[in-house]
């Protein structure tokens, strides 16, 4: 490949988008400088703190019981101090990641010479829609029209007490939550699945490619295994969507007496939820990886099959006793290393990840509902189990 090839290869493909993009135009991001702890800060304190300070304003002036169920709201907090933020450093996490990957597939010789430019065009088209300037504005509008919707056909009552007046009109906290905290959220969720679904037609269009796959690579999925890398990426989303949906539950669990298992629904919903965003792309490859191992099993099983039939005519159908220079021979030595070879292509895997790297996405989502567990425990029989455990 060219220097000029390396060079554009090399362009940042999901480093951009939507929230990027506006974050950048107000100064938060600059070349070089992610100030990623910087901008997760302060989209916490953009989200949470008028809401605290308003809450606190209205019990201190109108003598109502606002901040108490403000600072008691679990959903709330889970929202703006745990998954706003985890969002914003899903970026370190995730887009380095991705971005590796697509070098990749042009780094060790997966695309062809004759595909490069259709490879090309893929990076490119990428690169086009996250950074378009339609995709700038629907994210935000589908924001708040979610929002809008959220607010049109949600029972008045399951709206939280801190965000009504007495009158049932929404307080100064409430119209903050509407105009800017939710949607703020909304905007980064919505950001990220319109980067995940570019990556997903990313893959798409290098699985139409001609890849030059090996049925005996020892990754079992003919050298795209080195794709389920991604999976990790996207564990600090998984835990924003997860501390999400605790937050919701611990409301419940905590102030309405509910089982946390009766949420066991809502549990399996998430996990499928991730399985389908985060691994469904990765599927693309299934009749690409099936195709490569029923080749390998015609070709390399063809070959072994001559090999041993050659081995076996000059080792074992003479009536000559064994001899032990026969182990060291280096016939001997050269089939058994082909036959191991071509046993890797007996263990293609028709996915290019296992069940243990969907631990990446998995185990981060469920790590809120481990609190949410906690929280049902009086404080004094952690406190006493401590205790026990140290002594």
């Amino acid at each position: 490949m060219s220097t000029s090839d390396a060079v554009y290869v090399d362009q940042h493909v999901f480093d951009g988008g939507p929230t990027l993009r506006l974050q950048r135009s107000l100064g938060l991001v600059k070349p070089e400088q992610p100030r990623i702890l910087r901008r997760a800060l302060f989209s916490a304190i953009i989200a949470w703190a008028p809401l605290a300070l308003a809450t606190t304003a209205q019990t201190l002036f109108r003598g109502d019981g606002s901040a108490h169920w403000f600072f008691s709201d679990f959903s709330i907090h889970a929202r703006y101090l745990i998954a706003l933020p985890a969002l914003i450093f899903a970026e370190r996490d995730c887009i380095p990641q991705l971005e590796k990957i697509v070098h990749h597939f042009v780094d060790i010789g997966l695309v062809a010479n004759k595909d490069l430019p259709s490879y090309r065009a893929a990076v490119e088209s990428t690169r086009r829609l996250l950074g378009s300037r339609y995709a700038d504005l629907l994210v935000p509008v589908v924001a708040y029209l979610a929002t809008f919707l959220l607010v049109l056909y949600v029972p008045l009552e399951w709206i939280q007490p801190w965000q009504r007046t007495a009158t049932g009109a929404f307080s100064p906290a409430g119209w903050w939550n509407l105009l800017v905290s939710m949607p703020l959220l909304q905007i980064l969720l919505f950001g990220w699945m319109w980067r995940i679904v570019l990556w997903g037609r990313f893959l798409v269009l290098v699985a139409e490619l001609d890849l030059r796959l090996l049925p005996s690579h020892p990754d079992s999925a003919c050298g795209l295994r080195f794709v389920s890398t991604s999976l990790r990426g996207f564990r600090f989303i998984s835990f924003a969507l997860g501390a999400i949906l605790a937050g919701a539950i611990a409301d419940r669990v905590v102030y309405q007496g509910a089982d946390l298992l009766s949420f066991k629904t809502y549990l399996i919903g998430l996990v499928v939820f991730i399985l389908i965003v985060f691994a469904g792309p990765l599927t693309v490859f299934i009749r690409k990886l099936r195709e490569t191992k029923r080749r390998g099993m015609f070709e390399y099983g063809a070959l072994a099959t001559r090999l041993g039939h050659e081995f076996e005519s000059k080792w074992l159908s003479s009536n000559r006793e064994a001899k032990d220079e026969m182990l060291s021979a280096p016939d001997f030595s050269a089939t058994t290393d082909y036959f191991s070879v071509a046993a890797n292509v007996y263990e293609v895997r028709e996915l290019p990840f296992t069940v243990k790297d969907l631990i990446g996405p998995i185990i981060p989502a469920l790590v809120p509902f481990l609190f949410v567990a906690l929280l049902k425990i009086p404080f004094q029989v952690i406190i006493n189990s401590l205790i026990k455990l140290w002594f």
